[in-house]
């Protein structure tokens, strides 16, 4: 076992998974109004398509970048338009009716799952990252060093994910009912606005 390999790997786990975005802004909205559970089993949604994409970059798609890039307008529109329904909806529901009315464990692991496996710029990003580290992890030289990549870019999404819901959670607590309506409908609005960019790019 190459330890260094799940080092790389959650490192890049967790680099890919940090910078705000839609699916941050989901995990968060989740982490204040249900709680640390729900918020990190949203998380792992993410972390599943990481996977997938990941996976198919390790296991040698860059020949077939061209082919993936040519999918990336359905992929698009398809996650654009999945943001901008998300957004708007959480934007338009109070935090008390929210509250109320949580949402299963899996439907979120589901819906972070497709908004991050519809996103073309996730296995494109891999493929980027893989190539570019190809002298340090030297993925074609045994048939087992992708998977130790693989599980060490698993650990590191789940890291995040494991944190960032932790901290919310605890937040929680800490804020007024008040800020954590405006946070619940401008987390929404973002999420809508993520969507809507998306789609623009398109035109």
């Amino acid at each position: 076992m190459d330890l260094w390999l799940i080092i790389a790997g959650l490192a890049i786990g967790l680099a890919t998974s940090a910078p705000i975005g839609a699916v941050n802004l989901i995990v968060i909205r989740t982490a204040l109004n249900y709680g640390f559970m729900p918020a990190f089993f949203a998380g792992l949604g993410a972390v599943a398509a990481d996977m997938v994409m990941a996976g198919a970059a390790a296991f040698g798609l860059q020949p077939f970048q061209q082919q993936i890039e040519n999918m990336a307008l359905p992929l698009q529109i398809i996650g654009g338009l999945l943001l901008v329904t998300i957004g708007v909806r959480a934007a338009r529901t109070s935090f008390a009716v929210v509250d109320l009315e949580p949402t299963p464990h899996a439907e979120r692991l589901g819906l972070t799952f497709s908004l991050s496996i519809t996103n073309p710029g996730l296995i494109l990003g891999f493929i980027a990252i893989f190539s570019s580290m190809g002298v340090i992890l030297n993925l074609d030289s045994a048939p087992w060093r992708p998977a130790m990549v693989l599980m060490g870019v698993a650990l590191g999404g789940a890291l995040w994910w494991l944190l960032l819901s932790k901290f919310m959670s605890q937040m929680k607590t800490r804020i007024s009912p008040a800020l954590l309506e405006k946070i619940n409908r401008w987390s929404g609005v973002f999420v809508a606005a993520f969507g809507f960019v998306l789609l623009l790019q398109i035109f």
